[in-house]
């Protein structure tokens, strides 16, 4: 769980502008989901949160919506989830593309 906090506020500081980067490093691949209408949000999304996922009520919380509306949004395909044994888990490139989505 702690993994997933950190990167939730990586996000944080990479989507407000409030990080620096040292010149001579070479920033990572980046990769975003394609919108419907097969256009991409402005800015890609970090790699480094590729592979991470949160429990459904901390994609509520991050979200501002109750567990019952993420999960209503998993079953509409807006949201992307794994299954971990009986618990689902929530994507972090999902949410935040869905946050790009809907502003």
């Amino acid at each position: 769980m702690g993994r997933h906090l950190a990167a939730a506020a990586a996000h944080d500081m990479y989507a407000t502008g409030h990080y620096v980067m040292d010149p001579g490093v070479v920033a990572p691949q980046v990769t975003d989901e394609a919108l419907p209408g097969g256009s991409f949000p402005e800015g890609p999304l970090p790699a480094v949160f590729e592979g991470l996922s949160v429990p459904i009520r901390t994609a509520a919380s991050l979200l501002g919506l109750s567990p019952w509306t993420v999960a209503h949004l998993i079953e509409r395909g807006e949201l992307v989830s794994e299954r971990g044994g009986q618990y689902r888990y929530v994507t972090l490139t999902s949410i935040f593309s869905y946050r790009r989505r809907t502003r």
